[in-house]
């Protein structure tokens, strides 16, 4: 833990009024705590866990098997999934809302997130490794066009120069992260 991740995390909560951020934190923890569980049934050897200003970053060994990492990658997504429907069912709807929310968030096929590298996995069953390589980057390029197309959109219709600027910075630290799809599993 460094000391950015407490500074973002304490201006966060601070200027939470609506206090939704601490369930945003729980929601985070317990997706991580998926991916752990599912590192945990499939021997995979943790090697450090990072919590950096704007997410955890956890490092392992990898586990060379295609089907292990596809269960370890969906974990994370499907724990929210999972809670987010256990949560509308017992009335704790923002909860709920908070969860199905990071789920398909985290579903979403670019390379920093747990779909892309779930999209990566299958690929790879099916394919040669050039190919699945190919197919991520135009999948991986069309969703940033969407974000960006959104952001135009938003602009246009708000009137809010920032909101393009936040989207593009978005589309920016989620898009080609070269070194994740390099090799086969």
């Amino acid at each position: 833990m460094g000391f950015g991740f407490f500074l973002f995390l304490s201006v966060f909560l601070l200027l939470d009024k609506s206090r939704i951020g601490v369930l945003c934190i729980a929601a985070a923890l317990l997706h991580e705590l998926g991916h752990l569980a599912a590192l945990a049934a499939f021997r995979v050897r943790l090697l450090r866990i990072c919590l950096c200003p704007l997410g955890v970053r956890i490092e392992r060994e990898e586990s060379f098997c295609l089907g292990a990492e596809l269960w370890i990658n969906l974990a994370g997504p499907m724990v929210n999934l999972l809670l987010a429907a256990a949560s509308y069912l017992v009335g704790a709807k923002m909860f709920s809302a908070v969860n199905l929310a990071l789920g398909l968030f985290e579903l979403c096929p670019l390379p920093s997130l747990d779909g892309g590298q779930t999209l990566f996995c299958l690929l790879q069953k099916l394919l040669p490794l050039h190919q699945a390589q190919r197919i991520c980057a135009v999948v991986e390029a069309g969703i940033c066009v969407l974000i960006l197309g959104a952001g135009v959109w938003l602009v246009l219709w708000k009137r809010n120069l920032s909101l393009i600027l936040l989207l593009a910075g978005l589309c920016l630290s989620l898009c080609p992260a070269k070194e994740k799809h390099q090799k086969r599993l």
